[in-house]
């Protein structure tokens, strides 16, 4: 689990792209993002609704995950945390609303969340 930043509309418009991964006991791996303006644990709380039951959640060390995990939040670098990275890689590299500098950042948050939606339904279902 990780997220990260970007804007859309001007860069004081402020919007958190929280994404996961969950992986079945066969090895499938299934995708999940949650958009919000704010990066509180509230925010992820709400993404965590969405999400299957884990036992084990690998994170960075941000404060929200241990708030909202506890003990089942794993803190450290490991080859887990790496695939997630790279799926946030593979978002900045995919989708020009989160390129930073140029002119194709997103209009509006609506759209925003719009393009993310069209991204991981592609991703899940491996096309």
């Amino acid at each position: 689990m990780d997220e990260l930043f970007t804007f859309y509309r001007k860069k004081s418009d402020k919007a958190y792209i929280w994404t996961a991964i969950a992986v079945t006991p066969t090895g499938k791996y299934f995708y999940f993002y949650h958009l919000s303006k704010q990066k509180r644990a509230y925010d992820l709380f709400e993404f965590n609704l969405d999400l299957p039951k884990t036992e084990i959640v690998y994170s960075d060390g941000n404060f929200s995950y241990d708030t909202v995990y506890g003990s089942r939040a794993i803190m450290k670098k490991s080859k887990v945390t790496n695939i997630i990275e790279n799926l946030n890689s593979q978002l900045r590299d995919k989708l020009s609303y989160l390129v930073r500098k140029s002119k194709a950042h997103a209009k509006s948050f609506d759209w925003l969340d719009k393009r993310l939606a069209l991204f991981f339904v592609h991703k899940n279902l491996g096309a």
